[in-house]
């Protein structure tokens, strides 16, 4: 079967970092294509980035957007946004490809909190709704925007004066009881024959933006199973889609809401070993999926990582070897990353350095294989390594006085070593 070309749009959310992540290595991707509206991180996820995409609204998006899928050739578009995904859901210009969990029914029940209450009616796991005019049973309730996704918008009314004013302030506003016990999020998979394969919750913790930067992985009860098995019985639902739940104050799980797209966090899963994105793609080239889960991952934690851009279009990289390649006898492993990266890129590789002994000695003890450098350069005392050193380059040393004197070239970018991992994809 051919290799596949895989479009993830919008391509600079934490969920298409995700998808990136998930599927970089895949034997079965040609091509894995970020797409964006806006100038984000995406640039920084996907090599392969196509950047000022028309927005969704506007009258030229249909058009363009179909004519990107036919010049790239894509055969799987991931939607890292609901709207998004509801949008392309209903674009004939997508015929021919392959939109995940692009059911349009499906994609417009899940992005209206008031449709996914109403098609799941009757069931003891919805939370109860208050029309507009109504008296709520109890207080406080909760009012949130008909359109909003996760916590954003959410308003808690104590009385009926808060919840006037919140209705009054809110666009679309849906009216339910408030929730105050623990939260959680659940991670499925459903295959083409519309088999629910994988359910698996996990805390929300130390949350940031909306997203869930501490997640506990947990074991599947019976309630939760109940509920992600009716959920997929109802709706049409293929490949990755999440759905949040939270205790009343019975201790009694309801729905807050469910989306067809991936999830950031969704990278707990990945970290078990089941990898949902992937998934997606064997299922789509009509292959049977089973999770191999691992039982020695409970707990994921996240972390906002910084990465830096350059407008140098370095052809060279040159790295000292004591204290920055070699730190105690022991290879740097982010340096060695770095460098196998620019290796891979068709960057020429120098290790430059006055170290006491052979170095190509060293680097055997040390377990690098010479070969990883195109030239060692090995200095006698005295010598300056911004004489050896031809730019464009990146020139990485532990040791401040010589990274001030390679600095006074300009087509040079010098780093100390805790800079490297900025530039590691």
């Amino acid at each position: 079967m051919k290799k596949l070309n895989v479009l993830v749009f919008p391509c600079g959310s934490e969920n298409a970092g995700e998808i990136a992540q998930s599927l970089r290595y895949s034997l079965h991707v040609n091509r894995l294509i970020g797409a964006s509206s806006v100038e984000d991180h995406g640039r920084f996820h996907f090599s392969d980035y196509i950047g000022d995409v028309p927005f969704i609204h506007d009258p030229a998006f249909n058009g363009y957007f179909g004519d990107l899928l036919k010049t790239q050739q894509i055969d799987v578009i991931f939607a890292t946004h609901d709207t998004v995904c509801e949008k392309l859901a209903g674009m004939a210009e997508l015929a021919g490809c392959y939109l995940v969990n692009g059911d349009p029914h499906t994609t417009q029940l899940a992005r209206r909190k008031s449709l996914t209450y109403q098609a799941f009616a009757g069931t003891d796991w919805v939370p109860e709704m208050y029309p507009p005019g109504a008296e709520p049973q109890h207080w406080p309730v909760i009012v949130k925007p008909d359109c909003g996704q996760g916590g954003n918008g959410v308003v808690l009314a104590a009385d009926a004066q808060q919840l006037a004013q919140a209705i009054t302030t809110m666009d679309m506003p849906v009216i339910v009881e408030y929730l105050p016990g623990r939260e959680v999020t659940v991670d499925c998979f459903t295959d083409r024959n519309g088999k629910l394969v994988w359910a698996g919750p996990r805390t929300r913790e130390r949350i940031r933006a909306g997203i869930a930067m501490r997640s506990t992985l947990l074991p599947v009860d019976d309630e939760i199973a109940t509920i992600a098995a009716e959920i997929n019985e109802r709706v049409t639902l293929r490949g990755p889609w999440f759905f949040q739940l939270k205790q009343d104050r019975f201790d009694r799980w309801k729905l807050l809401e469910i989306s067809c797209r991936v999830a950031g966090t969704m990278v707990a899963q990945r970290a078990r070993g089941v990898n949902l994105p992937l998934m997606a793609l064997h299922d789509y080239m009509g292959r049977d999926v089973s999770p191999l889960v691992t039982p020695h991952v409970t707990l994921i934690e996240r972390a906002i990582r910084t990465r830096a851009d350059t407008a140098l279009q370095y052809e060279h990289v040159y790295v000292d070897f004591d204290d920055t390649l070699i730190i105690n006898g022991q290879p740097n492993p982010t340096v060695l990353a770095f460098l196998y990266q620019c290796r891979v890129d068709g960057k020429r590789l120098y290790l430059i350095t006055r170290h006491v002994h052979e170095p190509i000695e060293t680097l055997h003890r040390a377990a690098i294989s010479p070969l990883l450098f195109d030239e060692i350069i090995h200095l006698k005392e005295g010598e300056k390594k911004s004489a050896y050193i031809s730019g464009p380059a990146i020139f990485i040393d532990n040791y401040f006085p010589e990274r001030l004197d390679v600095a006074q070239r300009e087509d040079v970018l010098v780093l100390d070593v805790d800079a490297v991992d900025f530039y590691i994809k």
